[in-house]
Formats: C-alpha cells, structure tokens, sequence
C-alpha cells in the first residue's frame, strides 16, 4: 500500500477498538513518535474548532515591537514574537524578542544583515527558533540557549534546484516527522499544498521532501501563520477568511474552523499563531494564541493578543 492510499485509508476509518501497541514502518513519513496506531489515529479526530472560545486578549499599543508584529512562539517558559519593522534586513530592525508570562520584553536578537527583506511567522521546535524570510526565501535559525544570534539556511528543491515557493510568510515544524512545513499561500496567489522540508546540517539548507508535502482539500488565500499539535493536526491562520483552519497532517483533511473576530480597526491584520496549552489568562485556561495586526500610519503598529480556550483540548 503507498503512502498516499494509507494516509486516505487512515483518515477514514474510527478509532481502533483495541489498544494493543500496533506499530507502523518508520519510512512512513507523517507519524507520531511512538509510532502507535492509536496515535495515529489521533490525527483523524477533530477538536471542533468552532466551539473554541476566546476567553482573553490583550492590546499593545505604539511599542517598537509591535511594528510590523508579523508572529508568534514559545518554548517551555517564554513567549516570543518577530517583527518585520523597516521591512528590510540591512536597514530596518526585523527582530524577534523573548517576552515574560507577564508580556514584558526580556531581551531579543536582531536579525541585521540576514540578507532577506521580510520576517514572518515563527516556530520553536526543540531548543530552535525558526523564522520564515523571503525576498529571498530562507529560513534564519536562531538558538536557544543562548538567544544571542542566528545562522541561516537557504530552501532548495529535491535536486538542489529551486525550491516550490518564492514566498515564506510563515514556517512551522511537524513534531510527528520534524520536518519544516512552508507554503506559497499570498494574499493574491491561492495555495493548497504544504511542502516539507528536511534540514541538510552539512550544508546548512532545507531541501524540499515531495513525498512529505501535506495537500489540503481546498485553496486558500492569505495564509500568515500555521502550527502543528502533538496529536497530528495543523492550524492555518488565514487573514482572507478571517479564521484558524484546521486539518489532519494524514491526508489534509479539513476538521473545522475557529472564527477570529477583528476589532473593528481599519488596517487590522490576522498574523502568526501557536499552541500553548493550559496558560491561564484571566484565571482561564487558554490553548491556542493568535496575533493581530493593527496597521498604523502615523504611529508605530498595535498588536492584539488572543487567546482561544478549547473545550475538546485532548483532541487538540
């Protein structure tokens, strides 16, 4: 059975009725860790995004920031966000700071001379900050510990020619397989496919892995951000639908959607998101956190922070 067939086979079927540590091939290239198929499974479940609840949000406003507040992480004590601010890499300030539970800024690295014109969304994965860069497209790298510099690493096709995509708004990791997920979704140019990516250490590049792409059943426009569960789901955040889609990393299907409801502000931007569960705001939990643009012209950019609770988070 290929990879394909299996994934749609997958997707279609209910949680096994036995437990047993049924195990599947390890070449199979979207799997859980423990390679259980009850995990698996996990991925065909849908955490009901349109009952997730927005239980917090907080506004910043007029700090340097939130100019051209473009996405969101963190790791195991710390927020981080990037910033886009002077759109340039040799003359602007693209940065990305490490903030407090409290949303105070604790410090941050600064991204001069990284060659690409645009910061977008960000992912943490394993001790690892990755940054989408475009104009040109590349990942920046940054380490943590220290959160003192970067490195950076070019996407490149499966043949070490160019890679599928001319743009990175955002990039996220898949913990089932730690491959880099990216797409080429603009505001002007509709997109369906993910396409992985597998980092070469020796060359220090992400070169791109085909058979790993994810397809999603639809085309979508104006994606900014994307995060992948632990229970093998991906979230698009889309500023064209004004929404946080929901798929299953198996085969793309489509398991939802949570609404973003704007502020009413003109110039209002939906960006990059993460999971984080159970941080309390307001004394409620909270699970999946997703930021807002405001646009400004005359002042520095404000930011809206949301914070969503989900219900169903086991299913998260």
């Amino acid at each position: 059975m290929s990879d394909l067939s299996l994934r749609r086979h997958l997707a279609q079927i209910g949680e096994p009725k036995s437990t047993a540590s049924l195990r599947i091939p390890t070449d199979f290239h979207v799997i859980p860790p423990s390679g259980r198929l009850r995990d698996i499974m996990k991925a065909t479940r849908s955490p009901q995004p349109e009952q997730w609840t927005k239980t917090a949000e907080k506004l910043f406003e007029n700090e340097g920031w939130t100019e051209e507040c473009q996405g969101v992480t963190h790791d195991e004590s710390y927020w981080y966000l990037s910033s886009n601010a002077g759109k340039s890499s040799s003359t602007g300030r693209q940065r990305v700071y490490r903030f407090s539970l409290a949303n105070d800024v604790v410090d941050h690295v600064k991204l001069s001379g990284n060659g690409s014109d645009h910061l977008g969304d960000i992912d943490y994965y394993k001790g690892h900050i990755y940054c989408g860069m475009d104009d040109p497209v590349q990942i920046v790298v940054i380490d943590t510990p220290p959160f003192t510099g970067w490195w950076a690493a070019p996407l490149v096709g499966e043949s070490s020619g160019p890679p599928p995509q001319t743009r990175v708004a955002w990039c996220a990791v898949n913990p089932w397989n730690g491959l880099l997920y990216s797409a080429q979704i603009t505001k002007s140019i509709p997109g369906d496919t993910l396409y992985a990516y597998r980092l070469d250490p020796a060359g220090k590049r992400f070169v791109h892995v085909p058979a790993a792409n994810i397809v999603l059943p639809e085309k979508l426009l104006f994606v900014q951000g994307a995060v992948f569960s632990k229970n093998g789901h991906v979230l698009l955040a889309s500023h064209d639908t004004r929404d946080i889609r929901c798929y299953s990393v198996l085969n793309g299907h489509y398991l939802g959607r949570a609404d973003i409801r704007l502020n009413n502000v003109e110039g209002e931007e939906v960006e990059g998101l993460t999971i984080w569960e159970d941080i309390k705001y307001d004394g409620a939990p909270t699970h999946v956190h997703v930021i807002l643009l405001d646009n400004d012209i005359h002042n520095d950019d404000d930011v809206y922070f949301k914070h969503y609770q989900v219900p169903l988070s086991e299913d998260l």
